[in-house]
């Protein structure tokens, strides 16, 4: 064979490898691809758009959340959740029916994908029936409703207290003897718990403060009598004044007059397991036979299966029991006492303050 035809040979095979070397990249480009697919659903896709990040990914379900209008089927079920989500940190179940009531303002009430919020603080002290709970990462929430009313929706279930919850609230017992000895300053010491339970460092110069100031007669409302010598005592301050008082107070600014004809005592025990102590006028120790005159103001600071936590500041001492004051034993149960809740109605008047 000539030097031509060998040259010409070489040239057409050249040609022939250029030409199928497209042919076998696309060969291979489609068999990765069949691999990737097989791997995940989504992965065909990526050989066209790219797919965005997760963080790209919550930022749109976030914006999704915020205009997305809820159906009526959003209305009556739980918040949904992402596939991750669903697997690691949300439940949702069914459960035996039980009461809750609102216990605690400015919560949000929510309906779908946690949309249509409604504040806790138009339902406060309302009862529902929770028939499911959610949990969403990490917290737990109850679906509210009554009984032939539209769904409300779920709550976190830290807004929330059963009938027979207990509840503490940390509060200061304070003396109205020790250390400042005003014999007629129960309002002034029993207001000071309150104070305390805001976080109000009580000493004797601030219990003096307090007693000195209280707003006697001519004022509206005000003290009639001495709070040291008792001269010239008729009623102790009335609880609209007193809540007035407190609120002079840096940490009494959240003080409220709840006194109402409809006030009961189960309004005062939500109040507490929402964490709020309650000051109401009642008995004191001292009383006379006859005198039926709600002339002493305590403390609330506890509740647990039907009986309430009393500190009455008519006692030298936190550590005094029963018997230790004026010994009228109907009321003289000590400085610091679980009374039932029949005990509490008999002297109850529907007069009280507490911290809204």
């Amino acid at each position: 064979m000539d030097k031509k035809s060998v040259l010409k040979k070489i040239k057409t095979l050249s040609a022939a490898i250029l030409l199928a070397a497209p042919i076998a990249s696309s060969s291979i480009v489609s068999v990765v691809s069949a691999a990737d697919e097989a791997q995940s659903p989504q992965s065909s896709q990526t050989t066209q758009t790219q797919q965005p990040s997760q963080t790209d990914q919550t930022d749109q379900a976030g914006k999704a959340d915020q205009t997305k209008t809820p159906s009526s089927s959003d209305q009556t079920k739980a918040p949904s959740t992402t596939n991750k989500e669903q697997t690691t940190t949300a439940s949702n179940k069914k459960v035996k029916t039980f009461k809750v009531a609102i216990v605690k303002k400015n919560y949000g009430i929510y309906q779908g994908n946690f949309e249509n919020k409604k504040s806790s603080s138009k339902y406060f002290h309302k009862t529902f029936n929770v028939s499911k709970t959610f949990t969403h990462n990490g917290k737990k929430y109850y679906w509210i409703n009554q009984k032939g009313k539209p769904t409300i929706g779920y709550i976190n279930k830290n807004a929330v207290a059963t009938p027979n919850q207990a509840k503490i609230v940390k509060a200061p017992y304070v003396s109205q003897y020790v250390p400042v000895k005003t014999p007629w300053g129960c309002a002034g010491a029993s207001m000071s718990m309150l104070l305390g339970s805001q976080g109000q460092k009580i000493t004797a110069s601030f219990l003096k403060k307090v007693q000195d100031n209280l707003p006697m007669q001519p004022t509206k409302g005000g003290q009639k009598g001495n709070v040291y010598t008792g001269v010239g005592f008729g009623y102790v301050i009335s609880p609209g004044a007193l809540a007035k008082y407190a609120r002079t107070f840096k940490t009494g600014k959240n003080v409220i007059n709840i006194s109402s004809k409809k006030l009961t005592l189960d309004d005062i025990r939500m109040y507490v397991q929402g964490g709020k102590p309650v000051l109401y006028y009642g008995f004191s120790s001292y009383q006379k036979p006859g005198d039926n005159v709600r002339n002493h103001c305590k403390v609330i600071v506890g509740y647990e299966k039907g009986k309430f936590l009393v500190y009455d500041p008519l006692y030298y001492s936190k550590h005094d029991g029963a018997g230790t004051g004026g010994k009228n034993m109907n009321y003289d149960h000590g400085a610091i006492a679980w009374l039932p809740k029949a005990t509490i109605q008999h002297e109850f008047c529907h007069k009280a303050i507490t911290i809204k």
